[in-house]
């Protein structure tokens, strides 16, 4: 029973305002500023101080709520601002360009532009030259064009997000030179230029590049611990000498593309602690074949080790090249069932002429696996032979005697 007189105590109200702030973070400026204000004579200018503004435009009336929003606010900085946009309107977003201005005029720190427009945006200048911006997510329903006229100058960004957004060469060297303190990159769904793209940094640590369209990467970002990207096309890696996790999907139709620079592909991912692994054995069988690519190569921290998508009877080689490499690797995880989807139609597929996995009677993958692993997880299409895979399931417990073990035929 709570005492008397505390049952119709306003408990929420009575917060300071940097918590009800934050409990007002997620909510649209309609919901915060209309329907809160209805709760008590507290909650009617709590908005107007928020350091958190999110606007949803759904209507043509949004514009002028927006307007009549920032024109009442209180003159504090803002920290964060989210603009929802559909432009419904004549798409000239003259609106939503003057209430980003303003918000970069305000002191902001995060920025997220979510644009479900089929007219492009134009991101203004002024945006690339805000001194305060933190972290920037962009994502875009039709590829939005990234070319600042004059130079970048982003001293404290931390985190660039990026969807649907094509970056011309010119921007990328004003990129490069103009976010000094850059740690999380992250491009998904991005055209990027079609000659050679640059990304050098030796700030950033965490790196994703996926779903992209490129006819070349070059990346120099020597400080990348976590490193993420589907290789459709020529990709150079430097050295990594950081990096600990570490995830590549190789594209059937790159393999041909990046079989010159395969060797420098996987030298650069030798330092990592967990590696995922998807179509790899594509690029692999190229680096077996020069030896003195491979020559004093080592995958001595290398702890976890997941391999996808790959075809039983080609891999047992490119996979006792990784084991035979990492003295020290205590997780091993093989598994087929994504590939036999895409070959069998109900995943999409980017792979012409495959044919479904098959192990051809052999028990090869018993001489690919090391004796010393841990943790054992495996999951092969069993064909038509299924005696011979119950025999291997019982050579792979006795011979590799791991600790956690799991076979999964399908």
């Amino acid at each position: 029973m709570p005492p008397r007189g505390e049952a119709g105590r306003d408990r929420l109200s009575a917060l300071p305002d940097d918590l009800l702030h934050r409990i007002l973070r997620p909510l649209d400026a309609r919901q915060a500023a209309g329907d809160l204000s209805l709760l008590s004579r507290r909650w009617r200018r709590v908005w107007a101080s928020s350091p958190f503004v999110t606007f949803s435009q759904r209507s043509a009336r949004s514009e002028r709520f927006g307007n009549n929003l920032l024109l009442l606010r209180d003159p504090v900085d803002l920290r964060a601002f989210s603009l929802h946009s559909s432009d419904r309107g004549n798409g000239n977003f003259f609106f939503q360009h003057r209430w980003l201005r303003h918000a970069l005029s305000r002191g902001l720190r995060v920025l997220e532009l979510t644009l479900r427009s089929s007219s492009p945006f134009q991101v203004p200048d002024c945006l690339f030259a805000c001194a305060t911006l933190e972290e920037i997510s962009l994502s875009s329903k039709i590829t939005e064009v990234l070319a600042p006229k004059s130079e970048v100058s982003l001293p404290r960004l931390k985190k660039l997000h990026l969807e649907m957004v094509c970056i011309v060469p010119s921007a990328m060297e004003k990129f490069n030179s103009g976010w000094p303190a850059l740690e999380d990159l992250n491009l998904s769904r991005c055209l990027l230029d079609l000659g050679s793209f640059k990304l050098s940094s030796e700030t950033v640590k965490s790196l994703s590049i996926t779903d992209c369209t490129y006819g070349e990467i070059h990346v120099c970002a020597p400080s990348t611990t976590s490193l993420k990207i589907k290789v459709s096309s020529i990709v150079h890696l430097s050295a990594m000498p950081s990096l600990v996790s570490a995830w590549v999907y190789v594209c059937d139709y790159a393999a041909g593309y990046l079989a010159p620079y395969a060797s420098d592909l996987v030298a650069a991912l030798c330092n990592a602690q967990r590696l995922e692994l998807f179509r790899f054995d594509l690029i692999l069988q190229d680096v077996m074949q020069k030896s003195a690519a491979t020559e004093g190569l080592s995958f001595s921290n290398l702890e976890s080790l997941y391999v996808g998508e790959w075809l039983v009877t080609d891999f047992y080689n490119a996979l006792a090249f990784f084991t035979q490499r990492a003295p020290n690797l205590a997780t091993l995880a093989l598994d087929q069932w994504k590939l036999y989807q895409r070959l069998n139609g109900s995943l999409p597929s980017d792979m012409v002429g495959e044919k479904k996995p098959t192990t051809d009677g052999k028990l090869k993958l018993l001489s690919a696996l090391p004796k010393n692993i841990e943790k054992l997880w495996v999951r092969l299409s069993k064909g038509d032979d299924v005696e011979e895979f119950r025999k291997m399931r019982s050579l792979l417990k006795e011979k590799t005697k791991p600790r956690e073990m799991e076979v999964v035929w399908f």
